[in-house]
């Protein structure tokens, strides 16, 4: 699973974003590990890149049979890492700048994670923190983490649908300015 952001709006971003899920599918594909695929992407963006612009980008890597992930961020986050049996959530902080600010790849390594029952990993833009109320308040990290332990009995779809209800409401009739995109991981 991977999640892109591209600095901007409008139709070039949207091209950029496409892109890079064109390169990160050729990536993964290539049987790269997580490190290998985030420095072919980033190698390969960085030619398409106009100056200024950057996309941070998050991948995790899971398998059905397996309570063990791998998640690596390139500027990409807050990431919502939430544990169940202790009721709280696992900060996660991007191990690398976002793609295009560095001609090369330099990160730490992907974060390890054990996910138990009932355990989320939440990918989101930043569409969603970052949307304003009439009153130029942000619906910020702490709403969101309230929306997602008050939903997380749910399956992902009705998670995603629950964030993007919170959200809404709390705008209160504001415009969206910025995506809202969502990947959601649950262990069941």
């Amino acid at each position: 699973m991977s999640l892109a952001d591209v600095t901007g709006h409008g139709i070039g971003p949207a091209l950029v974003a496409a892109i890079c899920h064109a390169y990160a599918r050729s990536s993964f594909s290539m049987d790269h590990d997580l490190m290998g695929a985030f420095e072919h992407i980033n190698q390969a963006l960085g030619a398409d890149l106009q100056t200024g612009r950057f996309v941070t980008f998050v991948a995790a890597v899971c398998r059905p049979d397996s309570s063990e992930l791998q998640i690596l961020s390139a500027g990409h986050g807050p990431l919502f890492i939430y544990s169940r049996a202790e009721d709280r959530f696992i900060d996660v902080s991007p191990q690398a700048v976002p793609f295009g600010i560095l001609p090369f790849f330099r990160s730490d390594p992907p974060a390890q994670l054990r996910l138990g029952p009932g355990d989320l990993v939440i990918l989101p833009t930043d569409g969603f923190f970052e949307w304003e109320n009439d009153q130029g308040e942000q619906f910020g990290v702490e709403r969101m983490e309230e929306a997602i332990r008050a939903s997380r009995q749910l399956a992902p779809p009705e998670i995603i649908a629950q964030l993007y209800n919170a959200v809404t409401k709390f705008s209160n009739g504001t415009k969206q300015q910025d995506d809202l995109t969502a990947v959601i991981i649950k262990r069941l």
